[in-house]
């Protein structure tokens, strides 16, 4: 059972990051590197027993919701990609090997 939420509207996540903060992990089915991340998170939350906010959009399932993260955040597209966001604004992003599980797991 995955830890991840989905959602296909921006919309859904904006209003869910009033409250909470949120992450959107953009992961990519042909990306090992998304593979191994999203184990990691999923590992480091059933260790610390954690209930964080996190949407993953994969990006072959999902092409337009990707799309209108990238145009609304202005933040280029690249998978692994984590953007955090808060009120509806970036508190953290990284990509690839600047992603650190811990920076964003709280």
């Amino acid at each position: 059972m995955s830890l991840f939420k989905k959602t296909t509207h921006l919309s859904e996540i904006l209003e869910k990051s009033e409250n909470n903060t949120v992450t959107i992990f953009k992961y990519s089915d042909d990306c090992n590197t998304s593979s191994k991340l999203a184990d990691d998170i999923e590992n480091k939350i059933r260790e610390r027993k954690i209930n964080p906010v996190i949407y993953m959009v994969t990006v072959q399932t999902e092409p337009v919701l990707s799309k209108k993260i990238e145009e609304w955040f202005q933040i280029k597209h690249e998978t692994p990609q984590i953007i955090q966001i808060q009120n509806g604004k970036v508190i953290y992003t990284a990509h690839h090997k600047e992603i650190y599980v811990e920076k964003f797991l709280i």
